[in-house]
């Protein structure tokens, strides 16, 4: 396979991925606004909707577009604006250029879907369905992003096309869950046990439906809600799909198939990364991460996704 190519599969999955991970977090943020508006601002006075400029690290960008603005104008900044990056339109066009630059490796079907979904946000029938309601809007992008990842998983081989798509996949669920845990461990870090634990509850319950895990955390942990256990269910459980260390393994797991290697060995840079970063996954106490400190842990996890990326660029397609 032409490097180009590669490039060109991981880069589309990654944009998917990153579109839906927004469009959970707006879906997740305005409901709460709706639902608990004066208790979910947050300790520097920011609505949820807001406080996911900071998550996404736009806030610049945001403010010299459109300056103050309110809830609606981050909304459209964040899902329609074609001069954000960040955008769910913006990834979807990214998305959609990488699919045509690949376009015969992947099935007509994947093809499709990138391309009538990018066609939909860019039409006026999408911007009709948000402003009648931006909740059903919201669940319409995060079913398009799954109609597509279901596109994939039941239309290609599972040779080194699916191969890549998967990798690219994994490694930008890794780096936005990982983003949105340390953001919300930041958010949690001056709520004391005795008068913030309404706050605690709220971010925390929030924080289990961004990733869609809040009906998995109940089956699991049943009615209390405590940040332990959301940090076993988000970074340490190796079987819920956008958990941490699940994804780190079907990655690690998808670059092994890639480069032929076995367990005992890795073929590049980025599957010792992972390999390295799986194990500490695997064997690590929820104790010792609360000791070392969340937020630390966390940006460590980001750090190590980062360098995993960067490995991954260096061995497949700078050629």
């Amino acid at each position: 396979m032409l490097s180009r190519v590669a490039e060109n599969l991981y880069w589309m999955s990654r944009y998917v991925e990153r579109a839906e991970h927004v469009a959970r977090l707006l879906h997740a943020a305005y409901y709460l606004e709706l639902d608990a508006a004066g208790l979910a601002v947050d300790d520097f006075g920011q609505a949820p909707v807001e406080g996911i400029l900071a998550i996404l690290a736009c806030r610049d960008a945001y403010t010299k577009a459109y300056g103050q603005g309110d809830r609606d104008a981050v909304l459209r900044f964040l899902t329609f604006d074609r001069e954000n990056p960040n955008s769910i339109l913006g990834m979807i066009a990214r998305a959609r250029q990488n699919a045509r630059g690949a376009q015969e490796m992947i099935s007509a079907e994947v093809w499709s879907q990138v391309n009538r979904f990018f066609l939909y946000l860019s039409g006026p029938r999408a911007m009709k369905r948000f402003q009648a309601s931006p909740v059903r809007f919201y669940d319409s992008i995060k079913e398009g992003c799954l109609l597509f990842s279901g596109q994939v998983d039941t239309t290609l081989p599972r040779n080194e096309v699916f191969h890549f798509i998967q990798v690219g996949r994994q490694l930008e669920r890794v780096d936005q869950i990982s983003r949105l845990v340390h953001a919300k461990c930041q958010a949690l870090g001056s709520c004391d046990a005795g008068s913030a634990t309404p706050m605690r509850l709220v971010h925390l319950t929030s924080l289990l439906r961004s990733c869609s895990a809040y009906e998995v955390y109940l089956r699991n942990y049943h009615d209390r809600i405590e940040p332990e256990n959301v940090v076993r269910c988000l970074v340490l459980d190796p079987e819920f799909p956008r958990a941490i260390r699940y994804c780190v393994a079907s990655c690690r797991a998808s670059l092994r198939e890639i480069s032929g290697s076995d367990d005992d060995s890795y073929g590049s840079e980025a599957e010792r990364l992972l390999g390295r970063l799986e194990g500490e996954l695997r064997y690590i106490d929820i104790g010792e991460i609360f000791e070392r400190g969340l937020a630390d842990f966390m940006s460590s996890v980001q750090e190590s996704c980062m360098r995993v990326g960067a490995e991954i660029h260096h061995s497949y397609f700078a050629m």
